[in-house]
Parts: structure tokens; C-alpha cells; sequence
């Protein structure tokens, strides 16, 4: 079987469609079937991440974290709020973070721990909701809340932040990450018809870009925002320590 049929099998995990797939392909790219390398997935859920890398690619040996991970072997109970819990004898070739950013109440402190355990020559790969595609600004504009995210929750429900781009890529530097790419999910097609309302948005978005007055160059800021953002849901930060 091809690894374009593997990756059409890929579950969805506790993320949003599409992201673990996104994110495989990626690795798919970097590493090979019989690549030898430690992968740490954290916060892992229930470890479906984790069960289709392994099985995609059989050479790396795989750990996920989480404060109620599936009770089998590779897994590790762990409150990631506490740095402290937070503790390997290894260092990690790669590490995973897909949907979980947003979970922590010190986000710098769970990444910097991170970068304790990162190798020198590791990769970060951190996911996130995208916040600023079309459907989220309407609906933002008209109800004041993002698709993602309801204005009322229950009082034992998760506590989400909300973390932009923007703001996650300041943070990861502040904790020792380079943020070497940003790619978006392939958006489903059903997002394309906002397309009327996206190009007037793309249009001003842009030219707000080349006014303004900050230290970000223009094309890094249209690099960070393409196009295809506006029908994203989720975003992923290649990273590399620094």
C-alpha cells in the first residue's frame, strides 16, 4: 500500500479534520519507513496521533503525554501545567503538540519546557485553530464569538485560550523555537464559497499590510497570511530550536 493510501485512513483524532493528516504528510517528507528516531506527542488525547505514525513509520519509537492518556504501553500520565511533571532521561527527535497549545494556562512555561527536552537538531511541530479565516471574522462580526470556540461554556468544560498566529510565534521564540514554515490545512471545499466575501478581504488585509508601520517586512507578513488562510481552519509552526 502507498503512503498516499496510508495517509487517506489516517484518523481525526482530537483535532480538527484534516491536521493529523497535514501533519504526517509533513514528517512523510523528512523521514522515511525505516528512519530511527524518538517522537514525543504531547498533549497526546487518546493517542490516535501516535497509534498512525508508528504504524506509518515502524523505525521510531513513540511516547505521548497527557493528564488522562489510554492505559498501554508508551503512554505517560502527566499534568502538563507542572513543568515538573514534565521529565525524560532522552531527548526527543521530534515533538508533536496538535491542538493543544491552547489548553495551558502558562503556554511560554509548556514550551520552554519543551525545549528542555528537544534535541539540538530537533523539530517542533505545534498546531493551532486559525482564528482569522472568513467564516470566523462574520461570525465574529455578527455574534462575537469564533466557530471554534461557544460563548458560553460549562462551568466543568476546558478552559481554551485564544492564541493568533501571531501571538503563539512570539511566544515559541521567547522559549527557545525559530518558527522555519507555517502551513494551513487544506480547507474542505465547502470553505470556498466565501469566496466572494475573501476577496475584498484579502485585497484590504493586504494593503493594510504595506501601510503599516511596524517592523514585520511586507512579504513576511503576506508569507505568514497567504490566501488560503482565509478558508483554513488550522494552522501548523514548523519549529526548530535556536
Amino acid at each position: 500500500m502507498s503512503l498516499e493510501t496510508d495517509l487517506d485512513h489516517i484518523p481525526r483524532g482530537n483535532t480538527a479534520p484534516g491536521v493529523n493528516r497535514t501533519v504526517i504528510d509533513y514528517l512523510s517528507t523528512k523521514i522515511d519507513r525505516a528512519t530511527q528516531a524518538a517522537v514525543l506527542d504531547v498533549p497526546c488525547g487518546n493517542g490516535e496521533f501516535i497509534a498512525a505514525v508508528t504504524t506509518l513509520f515502524p523505525g521510531l519509537t513513540a511516547v505521548g503525554v497527557d493528564i488522562a492518556p489510554p492505559d498501554r504501553e508508551g503512554f505517560v500520565k502527566a499534568d502538563l501545567s507542572s513543568s515538573e511533571e514534565l521529565k525524560f532521561e532522552t531527548r526527543f527527535d521530534v515533538i508533536t503538540s496538535i491542538s493543544g497549545v491552547m489548553e495551558f494556562d502558562n503556554t511560554l512555561n509548556f514550551l520552554r519546557r519543551l525545549r528542555e527536552i528537544i534535541a539540538d537538531d530537533g523539530l517542533l511541530i505545534v498546531t493551532n485553530d486559525n482564528l482569522l479565516s472568513v467564516r470566523d471574522r462574520v461570525l465574529y462580526f455578527f455574534s462575537g464569538r469564533f466557530r471554534q470556540y461557544p460563548m458560553f461554556i460549562a462551568d466543568d468544560a476546558p478552559t481554551w485560550k485564544i492564541l493568533p498566529l501571531q501571538n503563539l510565534m512570539r511566544i515559541l521564540r521567547d522559549a527557545g523555537f525559530e518558527t522555519a514554515e507555517i502551513r494551513y490545512v487544506p480547507a474542505k471545499w465547502t470553505e470556498w464559497f466565501w469566496l466572494p466575501i475573501a476577496l475584498p478581504i484579502y485585497l484590504s488585509q493586504n494593503l493594510a499590510f504595506a501601510l503599516g508601520r511596524d517592523a514585520v517586512p511586507y512579504k513576511e507578513k503576506a508569507a505568514r497570511y497567504p490566501f488560503v488562510s482565509l478558508f483554513s481552519r488550522h494552522f501548523i509552526l514548523i519549529c526548530r530550536p535556536n
